[in-house]
């Protein structure tokens, strides 16, 4: 990429965070470490490069494969560059928003224990800084133990005072849950200032809550254990009878032959029942 692109493009980019609003938190959010104007920037140079690419060879394919009229082949490469510029676009808007979310489920699937952990501490009477520290020297969720990070550099590297960096750490939180502790964890440390009482009820609660949730959990896993089992043994064994007695029978299914639609539902029906079952297995018991 050469210098004038790219200088272009973080020109472009700066004049667009401006008006980025919400978007720029939900990119902080999401972990991201380089600033917003250069995530834009390799955005919009990434599209100018391959846009013309993208639209040359939509161009030959259209007229010189497909041997269209040349209006033709014009009109149906532009709505081909339309649909890559839409698909690029939301694919740069959704990727944070899934970056973040997803970093909200890796915090809230430990936070319980780790809340318990720095209640434990504060009732020895340990002061903030200090109890942030030791929690993050064992929390084993990364994601976590960056927020809690995050917080320690605020509070000793850049100076800022208790009530401020609790506060930006709840705004910029990808956690719900974790945000709302923040929040609680100012608002004792303004009133009382004893730690020890806000997060033993936190702590308390949120264990309620994954009690709950793993009750949830089992409940659903048992549900996706039925639909595997009529996904994978009973309707694979019923279509393949139904389609041996029409095989036998010299009769056909939507003018298919019978072979034919038993040999897809082996080679591609089976395997993709197994594979969405899996998917779903797995966003369930990814909250655990």
């Amino acid at each position: 990429m050469s210098g004038a692109v790219w200088g272009w493009a973080l020109g472009l980019a700066k004049r667009l965070a401006e008006s980025a609003g919400a978007f720029r938190d939900v990119y902080y959010t999401a972990g991201f470490e380089e600033p917003f104007e250069s995530y834009l920037a390799k955005l919009i140079a990434a599209y100018a490069a391959s846009a013309p690419a993208v639209a040359a060879l939509a161009v030959v394919l259209h007229s010189l494969v497909l041997r269209y009229p040349p209006l033709f082949s014009a009109v149906l490469s532009f709505l081909v560059l339309v649909i890559y510029t839409l698909l690029f676009l939301m694919l740069a808007l959704y990727y944070p928003v899934y970056r973040r979310y997803s970093r909200g489920v890796s915090i809230e699937s430990r936070l319980p224990y780790t809340i318990a952990y720095f209640s434990a501490l504060a009732a020895s009477g340990m002061g903030l800084e200090g109890i942030v520290e030791r929690v993050a020297e064992v929390e084993e969720v990364k994601a976590t133990r960056r927020e809690l990070e995050l917080l320690l550099t605020e509070l000793r590297l850049l100076g800022v005072d208790v009530i401020t960096a609790l506060e930006r750490r709840s705004r910029l939180s990808p956690s719900v849950v974790l945000s709302l502790f923040f929040a609680g964890l100012r608002d004792a440390y303004v009133t009382a200032g004893n730690l020890f009482e806000y997060s033993s009820f936190m702590a308390r609660r949120m264990l309620e809550l994954k009690r709950y949730e793993l009750r949830r959990i089992v409940n659903t896993v048992s549900m996706i254990a039925e639909v595997y089992v009529t996904l994978m043994v009973a309707a694979p064994l019923m279509f393949v009878v139904m389609l041996a007695v029409i095989a036998m029978l010299g009769g056909t299914v939507g003018g298919l032959p019978p072979q034919l639609l038993i040999a897809l539902l082996l080679v591609v029906g089976t395997p993709a029942s197994a594979a969405a079952v899996i998917v779903a297995l797995d966003g369930v018991l990814s909250r655990v």
